[in-house]
């Protein structure tokens, strides 16, 4: 009797093993893993796009992914709230000391490069704007299109809200951290200011070129650092990756600590197989110089 019963318990154990093992098996042999991230609105469909194709690949790793702006995103790591933080703007130094406070060491990693665009109505002849010009309009110096060369017509300036990283990078490269004009028509996102250009002959804003090359109705400015100088469109890949476009800048993901397990590979997948993506949805992708030293990070 003894020995049927450990027989029969052994036959127990091995089905328990291998019902174990098969739904391990069905459901991809790992425990699901949800990262969370929030941020940049600039970087929102590009984010969404490589969470998705990631998921493709890892499909045990979720990544849900959210806007609301840069300011945001970073709240929320600070907070621990989120696993990533998206930015299309670096930490500034207060938040920097918040996190440090908060027991957070913020890992900054550069994963794409933009090259933000000014874009007027088709109608508006104006091709070239020097940065004094741009800081001009935005500051309320120039508000008529006459006194820059074009028609004589209102400037109505479009720009973004106060959390925006895009917002807090123009006033500080474009306005040199002076106010924005009090008669800027802040708006949600990249979407909604390219909306209200195709419908504002006067108008005037500025989008991630990830948002206006894709988009019609509206003519893309270059622009020149001044008036001797020579001026450069961001859809000059080249002047943009080299900074000869003056508003160039990178985007950023930032993650509490170096990550680990599933966050690690999802930030190794996005400096490796991701770039092309950033490439398909009009940003530009990183050189290889600088995806070795964001690599690099996560050893």
């Amino acid at each position: 009797m003894e020995r049927k019963a450990l027989v029969a318990i052994s036959v127990v154990l091995i089905l328990a093993v291998a019902g174990i093992a098969a739904a391990l098996f069905i459901g991809g042999g790992e425990k699901p893993i949800t990262i969370n991230q929030k941020g940049s609105d600039t970087m929102l469909e590009l984010c969404q796009v490589w969470a998705e194709e990631f998921h493709g690949e890892y499909e045990s790793i979720s990544v849900i992914v959210s806007g609301g702006g840069s300011g945001t995103g970073i709240t929320a790591l600070i907070s621990g709230t989120v696993d990533v933080a998206q930015a299309s703007r670096q930490m500034k130094q207060s938040e920097i000391d918040q996190a440090i406070a908060a027991g957070i060491t913020p890992v900054e990693f550069r994963v794409a490069i933009d090259g933000i665009a000014i874009i007027v109505h088709t109608s508006n002849p104006i091709e070239v704007l020097t940065l004094d010009q741009l800081r001009g309009i935005y500051n309320g110096t120039y508000v008529n299109w006459k006194d820059l060369g074009g028609l004589d017509m209102p400037i109505v300036a479009y720009g973004r809200q106060s959390t925006s990283g895009t917002y807090m990078y123009f006033q500080e490269t474009v306005l040199k951290n002076e106010n924005y004009t009090t008669n800027m028509q802040q708006m949600a996102g990249n979407s909604a200011i390219v909306q209200a250009i195709m419908n504002d002959e006067g108008g005037i804003g500025y989008v991630g070129i990830g948002y206006a090359a894709k988009a019609s109705g509206i003519k893309i400015l270059n622009l020149s650092k001044d008036m001797p100088s020579l001026s450069y469109s961001p859809l000059d890949k080249d002047a943009v990756i080299d900074g000869d476009y003056v508003l160039s800048r990178y985007l950023y993901l930032y993650t509490a600590g170096t990550p680990t397990g599933a966050l690690r590979e999802y930030l190794l997948w996005i400096l490796t197989d991701g770039q092309p993506i950033a490439e398909e949805i009009g940003f530009y992708a990183l050189p290889d110089q600088i995806i070795e030293e964001e690599l690099e990070k996560l050893e």
